[in-house]
């Protein structure tokens, strides 16, 4: 079967009471932001399932994950490797005048356009931007530098520690 594309924007509340859920990918050509942190560019469009409801305090909300593989330069060995990025995400729409600090802590909250709309391509670009591994780097048993093998720099022990720390100072001063 194949994915249909999510759409661009969507009301977030017009979906929630209609309880639509989308299921499909993200065209990899709209997230460049993504593509700029890749070691190659990404051939395979993101998976993503966003399901919008109202929850029982009758707050409308939308959830979803979106999953991606990528190609990374590992920062240990400088090598590319593959790795897959999943991103889970929970938002609640607010418009300007209503205030995020009344959302419950399970959702993230979201501030829609003039329209009402929220951008969901946008969205799932950042999420998965923030699924992506801080130090990106092989499992050590699959990395080509052998992190055992590494050397450090070893620091000198001072020969005589000196009592005062302004000792230095007052030489400074003579001079």
């Amino acid at each position: 079967m194949q994915k249909v594309r999510i759409p661009v924007s969507v009301d977030p509340v017009k979906s929630a009471n209609k309880k639509q859920t989308f299921d499909g990918v993200v065209p990899v050509q709209t997230l460049k932001r993504l593509q700029e942190l890749l070691a190659k560019p990404c051939e395979t469009d993101p998976l993503v399932i966003v399901e919008f409801g109202v929850d029982e305090q009758g707050m409308s909300y939308f959830s979803g994950t979106a999953s991606v593989s990528v190609i990374l330069t590992c920062q240990r060995c400088n090598q590319p490797f593959e790795v897959d990025i999943t991103a889970q995400f929970a938002y609640a729409p607010v418009s300007s005048k209503q205030g995020a600090e009344e959302l419950p802590e399970r959702y993230e909250a979201i501030e829609t356009n003039d329209f009402g709309e929220v951008n969901l391509h946008g969205l799932i670009e950042d999420e998965l931007i923030l699924a992506m591994p801080l130090v990106a780097r092989h499992a050590p048993e699959d990395c080509s530098v052998d992190r055992d093998a590494m050397t450090w720099g070893e620091i000198e022990e001072d020969e005589k520690p000196s009592d005062n720390p302004f000792a230095v100072l007052q030489e400074l001063k003579r001079k």
